[in-house]
């Protein structure tokens, strides 16, 4: 029974907490915490070993998590880094569409980060992700004047 109760805790709260992933928070950990030491038989509870072995679990995922999003910072930091050395260059980019793959070309004229990606807008007014450039070269010299 008390196995059952704790799985089904676990199911409300990783499709609560995370959508459809089948990943544990921190929040579902310690709630499935809790709910065991309050189901546990009083004349046979959980040794101190097995209390701080669940202990030291916890602060190990919360170590990871906090990681995780230090690191997830940090790329999209990087990204962005990366699209601004594109400033004022030509890139070829394949974008998809419905019709399958189509090349974009165009003066990279702004950078910009939306939703953690890093997204290039072109001289033709469209807006393309970096991961979609498949090439860069430095601007013509078609339109300077020689005297």
């Amino acid at each position: 029974m008390l196995a059952q109760e704790i799985t089904n805790l676990l199911n409300s709260q990783v499709t609560q907490t995370r959508g459809t992933s089948n990943d544990l928070d921190k929040e579902s950990f310690l709630l499935l915490l809790v709910k065991q030491l309050s189901n546990q038989d009083p004349l046979d509870p959980m040794t101190n070993e097995e209390f701080v072995s669940q202990l030291a679990m916890f602060g190990t995922l919360e170590q990871e998590m906090n990681l995780n999003t230090s690191f997830e910072q940090f790329l999209s930091f990087q990204q962005l880094t990366q699209a601004s050395t594109l400033l004022g260059k030509e890139v070829i980019c394949l974008v998809n569409t419905s019709e399958g793959a189509v090349s974009v070309t165009g003066t990279v004229e702004q950078v910009m980060q939306i939703n953690g990606e890093a997204i290039i807008r072109l001289s033709d007014g469209s807006e393309v992700p970096l991961s979609s450039v498949v090439s860069v070269q430095s601007p013509s010299t078609e339109d300077t004047v020689t005297e």
